[in-house]
């Protein structure tokens, strides 16, 4: 099966700083993939040279096994998504939709059924008439998606759409968008700085850092098995805990989760506790100076000593990267 979207080692350098370094990437047609990474990784400029916004230093691109390396974005087959969602405010929801296709210069007959078919395979019928600022934010969005649908891409690009959402909205937005692009059984490419858009959105996650994809995989597999540090420390709603071994330059790694509190061969000092719900979140201290991030049901002392054993465990060795063969249960004290 040829790959909805390939980049093969591509690189992209603005100055010193690295966009991509080498990166080679398939994503498979129908795929929900989400680039994830920190603010300032060069994530949206990942979609721009995919798109055809941005040129790339070397290497290629392929969309459905053209190459499209060279081509400009009007020859890419492509939409793009944007975090404002682009909507013109003078336009009726309706004409927002059919701009694209009337600047292809496709008759009003033409367009009228294809906007009306993306309009009801949205759920916006009923709003064709109104304009943007006197419709919600979800409903934006879904207007912004229709417009792109009405141009029949090979990919879509989405660049943070639901970050401009309040949280009780935003919710709601990603479980609506994860159900539209199944029902199109297209091919996403998504944007977020945000681990709960990856997780609940992808089908895979690639966390982007320093130019390269640290790991890519099932959101749920890279954060039980990171593999490495910065990858452990980035993704969770907690960084992973991490200790040294009792003997040799290697760490374990834990999350949260993985800790047994009350006994075990170790401890940590509590510096920080704050009531979330029904637990306790703390933030503590090892005996090497060690952060140490905990969960209980009891308020503790600040300043109290907390010990604790672990049910399963990871090492990594002296360059940050996992070791295959994670330890699991206690390790002897030190």
């Amino acid at each position: 099966m040829t790959a909805q979207l390939e980049l093969d080692h591509v690189s992209k350098h603005f100055g010193d700083r690295v966009i991509a370094e080498d990166v080679s990437l398939a994503v498979d047609p129908g795929e929900f993939f989400v680039i994830l990474g920190p603010s300032g990784e060069g994530k949206s400029t990942f979609l721009r040279m995919i798109a055809g916004i941005e040129t790339v230093d070397s290497g290629e691109i392929r969309i459905a096994g053209t190459d499209v390396t060279e081509l400009p974005p009007n020859k890419r087959r492509i939409a793009m998504v944007f975090q404002n969602y682009a909507l013109y405010p003078n336009m009726s929801v309706y004409k927002n939709i059919a701009f694209p296709l009337k600047m292809q210069f496709f008759s009003r007959d033409e367009i009228e059924p294809k906007v009306r078919d993306a309009a009801r395979t949205l759920g916006i019928t009923e709003i064709l008439d109104r304009r943007p600022n006197q419709i919600s934010g979800g409903q934006q969005q879904r207007v912004a998606l229709a417009r792109a649908i009405v141009r029949s891409p090979s990919l879509f690009l989405l660049d943070e759409p639901l970050s401009n959402l309040d949280a009780r909205v935003r919710f709601s937005a990603r479980a609506e968008l994860k159900k539209i692009q199944r029902d199109l059984g297209q091919t996403f490419i998504y944007v977020t700085h945000d681990q709960k858009e990856a997780e609940s959105l992808s089908d895979r996650t690639g966390v982007l850092h320093l130019g390269r994809f640290e790991q890519i995989g099932p959101f749920h597999d890279i954060y039980e098995t990171p593999t490495s540090h910065w990858v452990g420390d980035f993704v969770g709603d907690f960084p992973m805990n991490f200790l040294p071994e009792p003997s040799g330059p290697n760490e374990i790694g834990f999350r949260t989760e993985w800790i047994d509190i009350g006994s075990g061969p170790y401890s940590a000092v509590v510096e920080v506790a704050e009531r979330q719900g029904d637990l306790v979140s703390l933030l503590c201290r090892a005996p090497g100076g060690q952060r140490v991030f905990l969960t209980t049901l009891q308020m503790p002392t600040i300043g109290e000593t907390i010990h604790f054993g672990l049910r399963q465990s990871l090492r990594f060795d002296a360059k940050g990267q996992r070791i295959e063969g994670g330890t699991t249960g206690a390790l002897p004290a030190h």
